[in-house]
């Protein structure tokens, strides 16, 4: 399933220019605005072309639910949930983009209808929510951001050198580990700037797995997880959008965030090195690519998750730090919220993510994420037909368009 290590159909900038640094809360506020406009601009463009909205979303026995579902979670996802929950006319949804931590703490916490993460439950989060499923609703990459001027092509980077730029290991540009493996570009005597996230987030679960992969010491000192506690000397900054701008604003910073939004504000990114030795530069097509050559089995819905990876696939062209992103949602509505659910909004809810992880993943490539594969689809669509209210099954519909 490879696709080779020179593919690149998303290449971003090689350089970012040095600006003078805002406050970060403003800046943080226009990268914000700036992704939220590109996803109009996205969603208008396929109204106009008939993608969506003209030709309806139900099906016969589909009418449109007066009950409205709510669900919160990560940053990663947000672009394609917002999508999602634009498009889809079968009910009213909404999603706050609040972080993987806070969007488990709200599901565990009953206060939403499903939550979403990039990271699995952890063994105490399990043990605190019997009767919560996961289910697989999208993939994407991550890749290590920087600002550094003057560049005409992408930065290399091993997983090793990433965990000691980030362990402060490395600090600066002209370090000779990180020369000897671009000797094609001249990198400055500048200080490296790491930003890391401020709130638990499970890009930074899918990057610390990544980095403990790679570095055994990094693994022992900074265990995977949604929240670490990096060395003191690094920025830090809320929410993958604030780490985007916090380096796009920041001269030779280097941070990690989703390609979504490297992307959307062009940032420039690196090329990673994979188990083959090939330095790939993430896209939709190699992560996919990843996605397929990993062929995992996936651990029973209620099962744990926590050691979970399609991390460093086999594959020649596959891009190495590609994960899936989860869903949340309780396998019995009625008895997991008791008087406060109500049958159809556990219907509604089970509608929509049916619609999500069949339709709606023709939406995901347009906004840098990749499909679910046919195999993460059969699984999830077995597990929602599971889904009962109070102990008896649901009718389930299922949107086409």
């Amino acid at each position: 399933m490879s696709t080779g290590a020179t593919e690149n159909t998303t290449t971003p900038p090689t350089s970012t220019p040095a600006v003078r640094r805002p406050e970060s809360k403003i800046s943080a506020l226009w990268v914000g605005i700036a992704l939220l406009v590109v996803i109009v601009v996205l969603v208008g463009a396929a109204w106009a072309t008939g993608l969506i909205g003209k030709s309806g979303t139900t099906t016969t026995g589909c009418a449109p639910g007066s009950v409205g579902i709510n669900g919160a979670g990560s940053t990663l996802v947000y672009p394609l949930m917002y999508f999602w929950s634009t498009t889809y006319r079968d009910s009213a949804v909404n999603y706050n983009g609040v972080g993987s931590t806070a969007g488990i703490q709200a599901i565990t916490g009953q206060t939403v209808d499903y939550g979403a993460s990039d990271a699995p439950l952890n063994p105490a989060q399990r043990a605190a929510a019997p009767g919560l499923l996961i289910l697989p609703e999208s993939a994407g990459a991550v890749v290590p951001v920087y600002n550094v001027p003057g560049l005409l092509q992408p930065i290399q980077f091993t997983g090793s050198i990433l965990a000691q730029i980030f362990m402060g290991n490395i600090t600066n540009w002209g370090d000779p580990a990180l020369k000897a493996i671009n000797p094609a570009i001249t990198l400055p005597n500048a200080t490296i700037t790491p930003v890391h996230r401020a709130d638990g987030s499970g890009t930074t679960f899918i990057f610390s797995s990544y980095l403990g992969l790679e570095s055994p010491t990094f693994a022992k000192l900074y265990p995977h997880a949604t929240a670490i506690t990096w060395p003191s000397f690094e920025l830090a900054s809320k929410g993958n959008s604030g780490v985007a701008s916090t380096v796009q604003t920041t001269t030779y910073a280097i941070g990690y965030v989703d390609i979504n939004f490297a992307a959307a504000n062009s940032i420039s990114y690196g090329k990673v090195q994979n188990p083959s030795g090939a330095y790939i530069l993430g896209n939709v097509t190699n992560s996919a690519s990843a996605l397929a050559d990993s062929n995992v089995n996936f651990p029973a819905p209620s099962a744990d998750w926590y050691n979970f990876s399609v991390l460093n696939a086999p594959g020649a062209g596959d891009y190495p730090i590609t994960s899936f992103t989860y869903v949340m949602i309780y396998q019995d509505p009625g008895m997991a919220f008791k008087s406060l659910y109500t049958e159809q909004k556990a219907k509604n809810l089970v509608d929509f993510l049916w619609w999500a992880i069949t339709v709606g993943q023709q939406y995901s490539k347009q906004l840098f994420y990749i499909p679910l594969p046919a195999n993460a689809v059969t699984f999830d669509e077995n597990e929602l037909k599971s889904i009962t209210y109070n102990g008896a099954a649901l009718p389930l519909c299922t949107s086409t368009s």
